[in-house]
């Protein structure tokens, strides 16, 4: 059986657009990889690489972090709708059962 070409180009673009997100204002927070430390003496050739690139990786981390900042600030906003929504259909029997847990620093 021979595919249309309509059939053909459907097929093909669902195979470059690939998945599409859930919700456009979820992202993903990626770790970035530390750098080797290659404690290089100033006047190494490499020198001034290998520190751009702990620089870089620095910023890196700094964009990480605001990232984390802001899906914790949307986890809250998610947390708090649901709780409202959750109040506006059970009424009286929307309780929490028990404590939320607190998370800490790892150790």
């Amino acid at each position: 059986m021979r595919l249309s070409r309509l059939s053909l180009l459907v097929f093909l673009a669902g195979i470059s657009l690939g998945p599409v997100p859930l919700r456009a204002q979820d992202s993903v927070c990626y770790l970035p990889e530390r750098p080797v430390d290659y404690r290089l003496a100033k006047r190494d050739p490499l020198y001034e690489y290998a520190r751009q690139e702990f620089q870089d990786y620095l910023e890196e981390m700094e964009v990480y972090m605001r990232c984390l900042e802001q899906e914790r600030a949307n986890a809250f906003l998610e947390l708090k709708d649901g709780y409202e929504e959750f109040q506006r259909i059970y009424g009286a029997d929307a309780v929490f059962r028990s404590r939320v847990r607190v998370y800490s620093k790892p150790q």
